[in-house]
């Protein structure tokens, strides 16, 4: 049997993941803060284990990883998906609110990856996806924070994908806006992805993004865009 680990697991994207790769018979592994999510998402499979832990912690997040895999074997597919998207107004924040952001999305990400990926490198095995998002690629008022973060996930996830030289696969999703409860954190956020028109029509549904980070990862693509409006985004950002 093999073992995913994701983090973020208790809702959205991360939860989609897991539901997934349990039907395909993973032993998978979701970390999360979210302790009635991760009931929730472990409901749905024997095959689910829960583990409450917050990934900016490094220490807890190693000893997470000692205990899966001494639990399930080695970290065959590694998720990252753990986020939080507040809006507003960058001066609307504090500093410390914008720390959390950073710390949560950005260094919570460098915390599992520079825990799980080495011993993938050294086995020359595995798969790796990793969520950035198309608010790093491009400025919007009212997301200034978040952005920043993001913009943070997408170049270290980058490099680290371009510096590999073995055969672990990895890819960088850049999603807009998902119809997942994080998409509810943001109602301080653009007023058009707020809008009736911006959540219908702006906003894709995760099981697209899911399949759409599958496929890439398996055909060892570097970089998946799901949906018109990322791949929209993502040519602009690379002419601008």
């Amino acid at each position: 049997m093999k073992t995913a680990l994701i983090t973020g697991g208790a809702s959205g994207l991360g939860r989609v993941h897991a539901q997934r790769l349990a039907d395909e018979g993973y032993a998978v592994a979701i970390l999360d803060v979210n302790e009635a999510g991760l009931r929730e998402t472990a409901s749905q499979s024997p095959r689910i284990h829960p583990y409450a832990r917050d990934v900016t912690d490094l220490a807890k997040v190693q000893q997470t990883v000692s205990t899966v895999i001494e639990a399930h074997g080695p970290v065959d597919r590694l998720i990252n998906c753990a986020a939080i998207m507040p809006g507003g107004l960058l001066l609307n924040h504090s500093a410390e609110q914008i720390s959390r952001i950073m710390e949560i999305n950005y260094v919570g990400m460098v915390n599992v990856c520079q825990t799980v990926i080495p011993a993938m490198v050294a086995r020359n095995e595995g798969e790796v996806i990793l969520y950035g998002s198309t608010a790093g690629l491009m400025p919007m008022q009212r997301f200034g924070a978040y952005g920043a973060s993001k913009a943070a996930n997408n170049f270290y996830a980058g490099l680290l994908i371009a510096e590999n030289r073995s055969k672990v696969r990895m890819t960088l999703v850049y999603p807009p806006a998902v119809k997942t409860p994080l998409l509810d954190q943001a109602v301080d956020g653009p007023p058009l992805l707020n809008s009736r028109l911006g959540r219908r029509f702006l906003a894709v549904e995760p099981e697209s993004v899911v399949a759409a980070a599958e496929r890439a990862v398996r055909r060892g693509r570097k970089a998946c865009y799901p949906g018109v409006l990322a791949r929209i985004i993502g040519l602009a950002s690379r002419f601008s």
